[in-house]
């Protein structure tokens, strides 16, 4: 497919270019180097750019950790606008805003007090229980056809859960965090950065009424709030790492253990750059508008 020649199949006109790099800002929550907005600017065809947006948001929804994996999501380009699609159908559209989406997605969700997923990532079928013996997990990951366990806590205030669809096995690593704690952790590394000692105690004292970010915030322009209520970071953090892999190695036990390691350590890595990316933004980020 040559993929410099515009294909017209859906629409004449591609989105504002604006729009494209939201769409990237939005990926950047789940530190998702989409550069969608580049591949506009190359040329690359609708149906180019669609698969790029889709295989984005995918990735994204897998690190955002909202327990979605039984649906199937899609972004596509739809007019002037990017409209993102759960089994088929327009779940809300980039033009509304990303609180608009974060709504649309949470009423799709069920979680437990712990903040984990209720949903299967199959959708359907029974589950091994989370504390079942080693040895018969492996045995699973042996022998069995598709199946999936609950989820089993770890170290680290992380949970983990397993499952096998076709030849692909799958691990997904959470440490559940809501946006807003993100950002509250973010504020805590901001006030206790600040040189200005008399300063860092007023902040101090305030969170003790308004917490870390409203502290922060408070010491901010007026605008700041929100300023910050229209970014997607307000909305979307990672919770999550998943890695899967597929064929012979899908059904060695050693292999789901590399897996669990491999997705921890990015999971780690994943939510620690997550809190100094949102740190700079409160530092530097809230301009008025």
């Amino acid at each position: 497919m040559n993929t410099m020649a515009r294909t017209k199949t859906r629409t004449e006109t591609a989105p504002a270019p604006n729009l494209h790099l939201s769409f990237d800002a939005l990926m950047a929550t789940a530190a998702v180097d989409s550069q969608i907005g580049a591949l506009v600017e190359s040329g690359a065809d609708v149906q180019t750019v669609d698969q790029a947006l889709t295989g984005a948001l995918v990735t994204a929804q897998g690190r955002w950790g909202l327990g979605l994996h039984h649906l199937r999501h899609e972004a596509r380009q739809d007019g002037e606008d990017i409209v993102f699609l759960v089994d088929g159908r327009p779940a809300a559209r980039l033009s509304d805003g990303s609180a608009a989406l974060a709504a649309a997605y949470e009423a799709m969700r069920a979680t437990d007090e712990r903040g984990l997923s209720l949903w299967g990532a199959l959708g359907d079928g029974w589950r091994v229980p989370g504390d079942a013996p080693a040895a018969r997990l492996k045995v699973l990951i042996e022998d069995a056809r598709d199946f999936e366990t609950h989820w089993t806590a770890a170290r680290g205030d992380v949970h983990h859960r397993t499952w096998r669809q076709g030849d692909t096995l799958t691990v997904e690593v959470a440490r559940p965090a809501s946006a807003e704690a993100a950002l509250s952790d973010a504020a805590w590394d901001v006030i206790t950065s600040i040189k200005d000692r008399t300063f860092q105690r007023e902040l101090m004292r305030r969170s003790e009424e308004l917490g870390m970010l409203g502290a922060l915030l408070g010491a901010r322009h007026a605008g700041a709030r929100g300023n910050l209520n229209l970014m997607p970071d307000a909305h979307f953090t990672v919770q999550a790492a998943v890695h899967s892999v597929t064929g012979p190695d899908g059904r060695n036990a050693e292999t789901h253990r590399a897996l669990l390691r491999a997705a921890t350590a990015e999971l780690d890595e994943l939510q620690s750059h997550t809190t100094r990316q949102l740190a700079e933004v409160l530092r530097h980020g809230l301009n008025n508008r």
